[in-house]
């Protein structure tokens, strides 16, 4: 910016110069000559005016000068730094009798401007005055400051070319065109339409900026002051204010500015995003289509040195996400580098992933965004919503690194029970891919599996460990490829919806319909552990076991998480025992073995008959083995009582001293 306003404040001043004596001169050609030759000699490069040139004295000092052409610096993509259709400058007199330039006028018509840095990183705003003749005694140098090297080092020229006093009151820019490149970085911009007045009092007041232009078809307007615009040519310090506002973004700033080889800022910053996602398909690089990055705002204290921007005490809202914290930004590398604490209070998922109302969600899932940003974040988080999955105060660390997301949960609240796990999102690759690792504690099952799966069968409380990988490009797929493993023991619950003691009791009884009347009623539990396997959205489980009062059962088969069904075989057996947890799995007793099929949502039920009635002897030995304990405990047991231990009275039932022999209790049993 120093070397711009020293290019702007140089050209006025010679164009003022040629003003003065072009009275003295008369001649147009005369006048074009004098401010070739005077620009070519500051700035080393070539300006040829191809239009014609009029000069009024009269009652102030103007001039029209007209087709402009400044050449570019060697090797320039442009051959031209900039042209102009038309020129005109108005300079009040009295000021130039004293040194002073006042310009009171000063408009570029349809000015075509082309900046650019080479890949040496020299920008073509950085002039080399003409050699001048060689002169046989050196000129003497002041060495008060310490040395005598005065070249500036913010890419100016220097050459004497800002005067000390200069006044621009009205500068204007109409209809003009300016074009950006970086031969180093390959950034590359165009601006049309450009419409800007300046309007600078002197070099230490106020300087103000209004204009507009177009960028990407996309109307920009800025407004700008500078408190001391001395401050822009001495790499001093200034109080600036700058706003910009467009239909994908609004900005402002207020605070110091620091103008040096790079700027520096000390301020307040309020930025304001309708839509993250139609932000970035203007500034060339949009998202995939999906949820989410849609309305961003931020505010804090703003801190910056060359790439590194440093929000203080910010405020952050995204996709009606609240958080507050510290943040830095580094923009040097291949993409932003955001990293910092945040405290958040909620972080959706299902914004950016989609969920389905029914079923696996076929909707693609967009993890670009996870290419547009680096991140090194440590947040704390009141709410994490993941598919219908709630996890309350939680803490983690997020990495972002190239596309991949790790997500560390060193803290995590999760259905009345706590843990912590890991959570890895990879989007590099046009098929994304997923790997989890959770470990909890005192969970809620019921709750939890709902939220999950949308099961309802089974309650308890206890230790749910999962480590699972799945890769595609939507959830449905992403099911179909799920793998893992992972194990439950739960306490003191129930599987809801059957009895299966009944069944027992039932299903010889009345096997077509007597059996079941059991689904209305839950199984109890004391325990229930086991551990499964998921192969391509299939979970099995070969070792299931529960321990519950004068029930015992084991249990093998599978699930498909894909079609959210059931094919399972369970083995209750009624046993001689009131222990439940710390019970054993007792090798006899009376079992009938129940198959359960259908769906998550409405499993069915049924005992397996034919497996009971092959072998009868076993039948009549599970049930002798029951004579271990008194009838009637086990008709309490088999309708959800107590046995004899939880007699509240103390006394003991009148039946304990009573033996029944294995073929009435077996009567009994069965209703006979």
């Amino acid at each position: 910016m120093r070397a711009l306003l020293y290019f702007v404040i140089a050209v006025v001043a010679l164009v003022a110069g040629a003003v003065f004596l072009a009275p003295m001169f008369i001649s147009a050609d005369l006048v074009k000559q004098e401010v070739e030759a005077a620009v070519e000699s500051a700035t080393g490069r070539k300006l040829t005016i191809a239009g014609d040139v009029s000069i009024s004295a009269w009652p102030a000092l103007a001039a029209n000068i007209g087709d402009v052409t400044f050449a570019n610096a060697p090797g320039g993509k442009s051959d031209n730094m900039a042209t102009m259709r038309e020129l005109r400058a108005e300079l009040a007199i009295m000021p130039l009798l004293s040194g002073k330039v006042q310009v009171d006028e000063f408009v570029l018509r349809e000015p075509v401007i082309n900046l650019e840095i080479a890949r040496n990183g020299t920008p073509n705003w950085q002039f080399e005055p003409a050699a001048a003749p060689a002169d046989p005694t050196p000129a003497p140098q002041d060495t008060s400051s310490g040395g005598g090297d005065t070249t500036p080092t913010d890419g100016s020229s220097g050459g004497g070319l800002a005067p000390a006093e200069v006044s621009l009151a009205n500068m204007t820019i109409e209809n003009g065109q300016i074009s950006y490149s970086d031969a180093q970085s390959g950034a590359a911009y165009n601006f049309s339409d450009v419409d800007v007045t300046l309007n600078l009092p002197s070099l230490d007041e106020q300087l103000n900026v209004a204009g507009a232009l177009t960028w990407n078809a996309e109307r920009v307007n800025i407004d700008a002051t500078v408190e001391r615009p001395r401050a822009v040519l001495e790499a001093a310090t200034t109080a600036t204010t700058l706003a910009v506002s467009s239909n994908p973004v609004t900005f402002n700033y207020a605070g110091d500015v620091t103008f040096g080889t790079a700027l520096a800022t000390s301020g307040t910053v309020d930025l304001d995003v309708p839509s993250v996602r139609k932000l970035s398909a203007w500034t060339g690089s949009p998202m995939a289509e999906g949820g989410g990055f849609g309305p961003l705002a931020l505010n804090g204290q703003l801190a910056s040195a060359g790439t590194r921007y440093t929000f203080s005490n910010a405020t952050m809202s995204l996709d009606g996400m609240n958080a507050n914290g510290n943040l830095v930004v580094e923009t040097a590398g291949a993409r932003p580098k955001l990293s910092g604490t945040l405290a958040v209070d909620q972080i959706d998922t299902n914004v950016y992933s989609g969920q389905g109302d029914a079923g696996w969600s076929t909707d693609a899932i967009d993890f670009s965004g996870l290419k547009a940003v680096d991140t090194d974040l440590n947040l704390s988080a009141s709410e994490i919503i993941f598919g219908n999955v709630v996890i309350g105060e939680s803490a983690l660390g997020l990495d972002i690194t190239n596309g991949t997301m790790v997500a560390n949960l060193t803290k995590m609240a999760l259905y009345q029970g706590s843990g912590t796990g890991k959570l890895t999102l990879n989007g590099r690759r046009a098929t994304p891919s997923l790997a989890a690792n959770f470990n909890l504690s005192g969970l809620a099952l019921e709750p939890f599996l709902n939220a999950a799966a949308g099961f309802k069968r089974l309650d308890g409380t206890g230790l749910f460990n999962i480590a699972v990988t799945a890769s595609g490009a939507s959830q449905a797929q992403m099911v179909n490829t799920l793998n893992g493993n992972g194990n439950i023991d739960f306490r003191n619950g129930a599987i809801k919806g059957i009895n299966l003691a009944q069944i027992i009791r039932t299903a010889l009884t009345d096997p077509i319909t007597g059996w079941s009347n059991a689904a209305s009623s839950d199984t109890d539990f004391s325990e229930l552990n086991g551990s499964f396997n998921i192969t391509n959205g299939v979970l099995s489980n070969n070792d299931l076991k529960m321990l519950g009062p004068l029930l015992r059962l084991t249990g093998a088969g599978s699930t498909s998480i894909v079609q959210q069904s059931i094919n399972y075989r369970l083995k209750p057996k009624l046993v001689a025992s009131l222990e439940g947890q710390g019970g054993t799995a007792d090798k006899s007793g009376l079992d009938i073995p129940v198959i359960v099929t259908g769906t998550w949502s409405n499993p069915k039920f049924a005992p397996d008959l034919a497996a009971v009635l092959s072998n009868p002897t076993d039948l009549l030995k599970g049930v002798e083995s029951l004579e271990k304990i008194q009838p009637k405990d086990i008709i309490r047991g088999l309708l959800g009582q107590g046995g004899s231990s939880d007699n509240s009275s103390g006394e003991a039932p009148k039946e304990e001293n009573k033996q029944p022999n294995p073929e009435d209790l077996l009567k009994g049993l069965f209703g006979r």
